[in-house]
């Protein structure tokens, strides 16, 4: 339950005037996106999956014109990082960054897909990295936080 009152915290953060000061080439990061992934480090599947489709249509309900990109790339990034967690040791930092990075280049990617299916544009940017980049600093900045309150 704390997580999902943390999300809703988060969304607000995320999505308030504030954080717009914060923004690296109009980019602000997904505070969601590493949360996300997080739980479903810590948690079933089936828990991940009710977590992500909470998180996504939370997202999207924000979003001034309805669309489902945000379900759909939470419950992509939870197959996704459910699927390496059982596969690899995530207990190295290194390990997690790189997981971290590449989910967050699959999110960029899906919704890129997705929005050319709904308008038939085709964009990406080298900005998109400034995305990758904040969402990557969050979590190395979560898990020194986390390393700090284990000792």
């Amino acid at each position: 339950m704390k997580f999902y009152l943390l999300a809703l915290l988060l969304l607000i953060l995320q999505s308030s005037v504030i954080m717009k000061n914060f923004s690296v080439m109009n980019f602000t990061p997904d505070f969601l996106v590493i949360l996300t992934i997080l739980y479903t480090l810590n948690h079933s599947l089936k828990d991940s999956v009710k977590f992500s489709l909470f998180v996504g249509i939370l997202q999207d309900l924000l979003n001034p014109v309805f669309t489902v990109f945000n379900i759909v790339s939470k419950f992509v990034l939870t197959i996704a990082t459910f699927t390496v967690k059982k596969r690899f040791f995530l207990g190295d930092i290194f390990i997690r960054s790189v997981l971290i990075i590449t989910l967050s280049l699959m999110d960029i990617g899906i919704k890129i897909f997705l929005t050319y299916l709904k308008t038939g544009i085709f964009y990406v940017s080298f900005t998109f990295l400034s995305y990758v980049f904040l969402n990557f600093l969050i979590f190395y900045i979560v898990q020194i936080v986390n390393e700090n309150k284990q000792i």
